[in-house]
Order: C-alpha cells, then sequence, then structure tokens
C-alpha cells in the first residue's frame, strides 16, 4: 500500500509538473507571439518566400483556437527596374487553425488557413510602395527588414480556405484589363508537401475581360499538381448572357491545354453586344454551341454552333438586297435555323464551313471567314423559295439560277466588316439578268454607230 502511495505521489507530481509546464509554454508563446519581434520574424519570413514585403497590422493567438493576422499587405515587383509586373495583396483577415500537440513533436500543423476577403492586384505598371498607413499598427520598412530568430518547427498546412476574394488586372492606375471577383475557394492541401495533388472546389461570383465580356457563377472542382501540367477543373458550369456554360480544362506536361467549352441557351443579342458595340446591326435568337479550345500553331479552336428563332436587324446590305429583290422579309430576316463549324485562327479569325441560315421565304448556304475586329470575306449562295421567286419582277427573277422544285439560287460575296458589311449581289444581279445586259448592248450600239 505505501508503495502504490508512493507510485500515485510521483504520477500526481508528474501531473502537475506537466501541467505547469504546458501553462508556462503557453504563457511564453503567447507573449512571444504578440510581441513585434515575432511580428517581425513571420513578416520576414513571408517576405523571403514570396521575394517581395509583407506588413502585418495585428497579430491575436490563443493557444486552443489558433493565430489571426489582421490587415496583412504585401507587394512583389518582378521586374522594377522597367516597371512591370507588380502584385499587390491585401487581405482583411487571416485565421490559422493548427493541432497544439504537434508541438510536443517539433512540428507546427496547420489544419486551416482561411483569407477573407484578400485582394490580389496585378499591375503592368510600377507604382508607389505599399506604406505603413495603409494598414493600422503596421510597421516600417525599416523594421521588415529585420532579422529573427529562426523557429524550430516543421510546417504543415492541411487546409486553405479563401472568402469572398478577387483578382484584379490592371494597365497603370485607371485602365482595367479585367478581374475576378466572388471568389470562394476549399483546398486540400495535406499531401503537397509528398508530391500529392491539391484538390478543391471554386467559385467565381464573376469573370471580367475586355472589352465587355462576362461569366458569372462559375463552379468547379480542381486539382493542382505542377507535375501533371498544373491547374485542372473537371467539370466546371457557368452562365453567361442569359444561358449556360460547361465544360473541363485539361492541363498536358510539355503539351497545349485543351480548353472544352459547351454553351446552351445564350441570348445572342446580349452575347452580339458585348462583341460589337459599335455595330447598328441587331441579331436576336437562342445559340448553342460546342467547342474545343486549344493552343496549336495557328489552329486555336474548333467547333459546331446552332441558332435558333432569330432575327437580324439593321444590316443596311441586306436591306439593299431586299430591296433590289423587292422581297421586304430579306430586309429583317426571321431565321428559323442557322448552324456552321467554324474554326478559330490566330485568336481572332473565325472560319465557316457547312453554312446553312434557313427562314421561311430563303436560305443561305456558304462558307468564308469571319474577323470581328476586321474583314469579312465570305462567298455565299441565296436560295429562294417558289413563293418568294413569283413575288420577284420577271427581270430580277431571270438573275437567278432556277432549280426544277421552283426555287432559285444565285451566288455572291460579303466582303466590309461586321458594323459595316458589303455585298456584290446588286452589281450580280445586274451582269447576270440577260435581259438587262441586252438593253445596254442595244443602247451602246446606237450609241458607237
Amino acid at each position: 500500500m505505501r508503495a502504490l502511495r508512493w507510485i500515485l505521489g510521483g504520477v500526481a507530481v508528474v501531473v502537475v509538473l506537466a501541467v505547469l509546464a504546458i501553462a508556462i509554454g503557453a504563457a511564453w508563446l503567447n507573449t512571444y507571439i504578440h510581441s513585434d519581434a515575432f511580428k517581425v520574424e513571420v513578416e520576414s519570413r513571408a517576405a523571403s518566400s514570396l521575394g517581395g514585403t509583407v506588413k502585418i497590422g495585428k497579430i491575436d493567438f490563443n493557444v486552443f483556437t489558433g493565430v489571426k493576422l489582421q490587415g496583412l499587405v504585401t507587394q512583389i515587383d518582378s521586374a522594377p527596374a522597367i516597371g512591370q509586373g507588380m502584385l499587390g495583396v491585401t487581405v482583411t483577415n487571416v485565421t490559422c487553425t493548427y493541432t497544439w500537440t504537434e508541438l510536443l513533436h517539433r512540428r507546427l500543423r496547420l489544419t486551416g488557413v482561411t483569407l477573407d476577403q484578400p485582394q490580389f492586384i496585378l499591375n503592368k505598371e510600377i507604382t508607389a510602395p505599399v506604406t505603413a498607413q495603409a494598414l493600422p499598427g503596421a510597421m516600417d520598412s525599416g523594421a521588415m527588414q529585420g532579422e529573427g530568430t529562426a523557429l524550430p518547427f516543421q510546417f504543415i498546412l492541411d487546409q486553405v480556405r479563401i472568402n469572398n476574394g478577387s483578382v484584379s488586372v490592371q494597365d497603370g492606375p485607371s485602365k482595367s484589363l479585367g478581374g475576378l471577383t466572388g471568389i470562394d475557394m476549399d483546398a486540400n492541401t495535406s499531401g503537397y508537401s509528398e508530391g500529392k495533388d491539391i484538390t478543391g472546389t471554386l467559385k467565381i461570383a464573376d469573370i471580367a475581360m475586355p472589352p465587355n465580356w462576362h461569366v458569372t457563377r462559375f463552379s468547379t472542382p480542381f486539382t493542382y499538381n505542377p507535375a501533371k501540367g498544373g491547374f485542372a477543373a473537371s467539370p466546371f458550369a457557368a452562365s453567361a448572357y442569359g444561358g449556360n456554360l460547361a465544360g473541363d480544362f485539361q492541363p498536358r506536361p510539355s503539351q497545349a491545354s485543351i480548353l472544352n467549352l459547351n454553351g446552351k441557351g445564350v441570348d445572342v443579342s446580349q452575347l452580339t453586344s458585348a462583341m460589337t458595340s459599335n455595330s447598328s446591326a441587331k441579331l436576336t435568337g437562342t445559340l448553342d454551341f460546342q467547342s474545343t479550345w486549344i493552343e496549336n500553331g495557328d489552329r486555336n479552336a474548333e467547333g459546331d454552333f446552332q441558332l435558333t428563332d432569330g432575327k437580324l436587324e439593321g444590316v443596311k446590305m441586306l436591306q439593299e438586297i431586299g430591296q433590289v429583290l423587292k422581297v421586304k422579309e430579306l430586309e429583317e430576316p426571321i431565321i428559323k435555323k442557322a448552324q456552321s463549324h467554324f474554326i478559330v485562327l490566330n485568336w481572332g479569325q473565325t472560319q465557316l464551313t457547312s453554312l446553312q441560315i434557313q427562314s421561311s421565304i430563303f436560305s443561305i448556304t456558304g462558307g468564308g471567314t469571319i474577323n470581328f475586329d476586321g474583314p469579312l470575306n465570305l462567298d455565299l449562295v441565296l436560295i429562294l423559295t417558289r413563293d418568294a421567286m413569283n413575288k420577284l419582277p420577271s427581270a430580277v427573277a431571270a438573275s437567278f439560277v432556277k432549280q426544277q422544285d421552283g426555287t432559285g439560287t444565285i451566288a455572291f460575296h460579303v466582303s466590309g466588316t461586321m458594323s459595316d458589311p458589303q455585298t456584290d449581289l446588286p452589281q450580280r444581279l445586274l451582269m447576270q439578268n440577260t435581259q438587262i445586259q441586252n438593253v445596254l448592248n442595244k443602247a451602246i450600239n446606237k450609241l458607237f454607230h
């Protein structure tokens, strides 16, 4: 019994000493983390890792819940000598939770890092350095260069979260090149140090690109591994111009990455307004498309599109054709269906093949190239129905090649631009009309004889 009491007493003493040691250690750690020395250490290590300056407004610590950084600012200039590549980051709060028992094994294991409202600004021009006034309680740049004592811990990070983040790309202080807003991300990073994939989910409220492109409600599960090519999103979903987008993005090591992008129910009037805001033409209807995008030489994308229940208004070329042919329906045609195979060349010019446009009184077939910021080059064939042919003046109808079913066809060329297309159809009608040619020949003969 006496031996048992000695054992229990010894255990009690050990427990008391252990609790006391933990309490003293926690008190020391709490004091150290709230000190300027610790903040300088964190700033110095972060600056060394990022290759730029880092400032922290305030550090709060709770031995049971973790560390919270309030107001973090960093600036990285990849090429300050030529004023290019400045990256600025501000974060409202950085919350770090950890497993305190891992400290006994000389490991700092963060079970989660949460970034609240991080803002990433990439500017092509150099800007004024981040000042200490940017954050309450931030230290001056001299203190940031101070040396701290290396923390004797192995670092492990299990999970990263981003709440309501944003990315902005700018060319100078006033010109925006687009960006992302409403970024929410949850990533499992526990196996990254061992070469395993980082996996998670990503949501973006709005993706903006010049001049007026917007994709909203983007969401996807993702995988990131530099050894496997980088970032992969499969599958993703989003909304754009009243319709839905879907597809996947797959990186390939040492090769061009592949983006499969499909759309359904896209409002064409919204889409064309974003593409050619200065055009008087207005196209309505519903667009579906399937496409594959890959940076492979001169060919960047290939796919098919289908337009249904559309109407084309305000096109001077069509108004002239309708007036020449005396068919009013051609001036602002209602399109039942339009479809084509397309190939995007050099990230600008689009090549159309097997183009088919169907209306109640006509159809158009052919192909060519379209450049939304440049010239048009299309070779087309206009096919009028039997009823439309019967409405034509006889002199005009004679310019068409009549088919056995009573329809008529005539080839023509489209040039000009998207905002101001031109056609040679009136000239072709004149030259192909034998009656008009006979009249002109008789007049010329009388003039010279």
